[in-house]
C-alpha cells in the first residue's frame, strides 16, 4: 500500500482514468431490462424518437461505470481504492449512446483519516464521467474508503 496524502488542504491534481470503458447497444439493453426498463433505453426506434434521440444507456448504468472508472483513476494515483462509501450529489449533463469511450476524471478533494470501511481512510471525490474528447456526461461528488495500509491486529 502507498502513502496517501491526509487532510489534504487543497484539491489534488485531477488524474483520467487509465482505462475506458464502451458499452454496446446489446449491453444497454441487458442492463436496461434488468435494471431501468425504459423505452429508449431498449429500443432503438423507441430512443430516436425519445428527448433522447436515440438508443441510450441508463444513467444507472453510467454510474456504474464511472466507481469502477474512478476507482482505476484513484490506483492511477497510487491509491488502494476499496469502494465507494457514500455518494453525496450525482448529476447527469446528457445521454450516454452505444460505442462511446468513457472515462473518468478524478479529483481527490481531500483525504481524512478514517473510514466506515474497516482498516480505510476516505478520500472525497469530484468525479466527472466524460467522453474520450473530454465532454462530460455525468458529475458525481463522493467519498471513496481507500486502504490505509494498517492491518487489524
Amino acid at each position: 500500500m502507498s502513502e496517501i496524502p491526509s487532510s489534504a488542504a487543497t484539491p489534488l491534481a485531477a488524474t483520467t482514468s487509465p482505462t475506458s470503458i464502451e458499452l454496446s447497444e446489446k449491453e444497454i439493453t441487458q442492463f436496461a431490462s434488468q435494471f431501468d426498463p425504459q423505452p429508449y433505453h431498449l429500443d432503438a426506434a423507441a430512443g430516436a424518437a425519445s428527448i433522447f434521440g436515440g438508443l441510450c444507456a441508463s444513467g444507472w448504468q453510467i454510474a456504474a461505470l464511472g466507481t469502477r472508472l474512478a476507482g482505476d483513476a484513484l490506483e492511477a494515483q497510487g491509491m488502494a481504492f476499496v469502494s465507494l462509501s457514500s455518494v453525496d450529489d450525482m448529476r447527469w449533463r446528457r445521454p450516454s449512446f452505444a460505442n462511446e469511450a468513457l472515462r473518468a476524471r478524478v479529483t481527490v478533494e481531500r483525504v481524512e483519516s478514517g473510514s466506515n470501511v474497516p482498516d480505510c481512510d476516505t478520500a472525497h471525490l469530484k468525479v466527472d464521467i466524460v467522453t474520450e474528447a473530454l465532454e462530460i456526461l455525468a458529475v458525481m461528488t463522493c467519498a471513496a474508503a481507500i486502504d490505509n495500509g494498517k492491518q487489524r491486529s
